[in-house]
C-alpha cells in the first residue's frame, strides 16, 4: 500500500496531515488502507493536485469520502 512517505511528504506536510512528525516505519505501524488513502489526499490537496487528491479519495469507503470534502470545504489549505 503507498502511504505519504511514498510521496516525499515534508515535515510540513505531515504536521498539517498528522498533527506531528513520525519516521515512516512507525507510521506504517497499525496503519489500514483507508487512512493511507486518506493522508494521501490531504497530502495531494494540500500540493494543489486537485486530480491526484480525488483519486485517493474516491478510494474512501462513501462516509469518510463525504468528510473528507466536507473538511476541505470547512478548512482550505492555505498555499
Amino acid at each position: 500500500m503507498k502511504t505519504i512517505f511514498d510521496y516525499n511528504v515534508t515535515l510540513e506536510e505531515q504536521e498539517r496531515i498528522l498533527g506531528g512528525s513520525l519516521e515512516a516505519e512507525t507510521y506504517r505501524k497499525g496503519l489500514s488502507g483507508d487512512a493511507a488513502n486518506l493522508h494521501l489526499a490531504y497530502l495531494f490537496d494540500g500540493r494543489g493536485d486537485k486530480g491526484k487528491a480525488a483519486y485517493f479519495a474516491n478510494k474512501l469507503p462513501p462516509m469518510e469520502r463525504q468528510d473528507f470534502y466536507r473538511t476541505l470545504s470547512h478548512n482550505p489549505v492555505q498555499s
